[in-house]
C-alpha cells in the first residue's frame, strides 16, 4: 500500500443540533458527512502523541483510542464553537470531558464541488476537565484565527442541543 496516498474514512452525518446551529450561522452542513483521513490520524499520532513532549505542555499523548473516540466526541461534545476562521478556512471544534482528560478535536467545512465534508484537522487532549472559557482561549491562541463570527454551544452533560451562546 501507498503510504502517500490520501484515504478518508466516513463517519456518517453531522448530528441535528449540529445542522440547525450551523444553518443558523448561515453554515450548510446538511449534505455534509464527518470524516477522518489517514493524514489526520498521522499527524495526530506523530505531532501529539509522544508522551514526554505533551506533558512538557500540560497536554496528554494522542492514542489509537483517541482517534477511535472522534465519533463520540462529534454527537455529544461538552462545547462546539462553529465558525472559526483559521488561513481561509472554515473551522468546528469540540470538547468532550472524558476521565481526567478533555479531548479537542477540529474539522474543517469542506463545500466545494470536488470536497464535501466535515474532514479532521487536528486533535489534542488537556490534562483535567476544561472549561467553556479554557477551550475558547486555546482555540483563540493562535494569531491566524478569526473568532469574530463564532457561535458557542454548549451541552448539557455532554449532549448538545443545549443553550447556544
Amino acid at each position: 500500500m501507498d503510504d502517500n496516498k490520501f484515504i478518508r474514512y466516513t463517519l456518517g452525518k453531522p448530528e441535528k443540533w449540529l445542522i440547525d446551529e450551523a444553518r443558523a450561522m448561515g453554515i450548510d452542513i446538511s449534505d455534509l458527512e464527518h470524516e477522518v483521513s489517514n493524514y489526520f490520524i498521522n499527524h495526530s499520532i506523530n505531532r501529539h502523541g509522544n508522551t514526554k513532549a505533551e506533558v512538557d505542555q500540560g497536554q496528554l499523548p494522542i492514542t489509537d483510542q483517541d482517534i477511535a473516540s472522534v465519533p463520540v466526541i462529534v454527537q455529544t461534545p461538552n462545547f462546539t464553537v462553529i465558525g472559526i476562521k483559521q488561513n481561509n478556512e472554515l473551522l468546528i471544534a469540540y470538547a468532550k470531558h472524558f476521565e481526567g482528560s478533555t479531548t479537542i478535536y477540529l474539522e474543517e467545512v469542506l463545500n466545494s464541488r470536488k470536497n464535501k465534508a466535515l474532514r479532521s484537522k487536528t486533535m489534542y487532549k488537556k490534562m483535567g476537565l476544561i472549561s467553556q472559557g479554557v477551550f475558547i482561549k486555546i482555540l483563540s491562541n493562535n494569531a491566524h484565527t478569526d473568532m469574530s463570527g463564532i457561535k458557542i454551544v454548549v451541552g448539557a452533560g455532554g449532549k448538545p442541543g443545549g443553550e447556544a451562546v
